[in-house]
């Protein structure tokens, strides 16, 4: 299963947002790796969604380290990457679905 994963376009999951706050318009980006990671498993699984609670915090802040307004900015781009993310997740986890039939 994890050389089906490697094989897929869908090796790494990019995040791409625009970081809450940051003075440059210019996107953060960071790459999420799956290739050693076999979704039908649960702890698998999990890991994935740690990996991508820690993107994210890496590119939208930290909630303990926000300043007074900057919280708002924190979900408002928490929010875009997860709409971002999502049909990457949502691929690579059809993916691993149809890879164990």
């Amino acid at each position: 299963m994890t050389k089906m994963i490697a094989s897929l376009a869908a090796v790494t999951a990019l995040l791409t947002a625009a970081p809450a706050l940051a003075t440059n318009p210019t996107a953060a980006s960071v790459t999420i790796q799956t290739a050693d990671l076999d979704l039908a498993r649960p702890g698998d699984a999990a890991r994935l969604e740690r990996r991508i609670a820690t993107a994210t915090e890496s590119v939208c802040g930290s909630y303990a380290s926000a300043r007074d307004g900057e919280d708002l900015q924190i979900k408002a781009c928490r929010a875009q990457v997860a709409s971002q993310i999502a049909p990457q997740v949502a691929a690579l986890r059809a993916r691993t679905q149809l890879a164990n039939r």
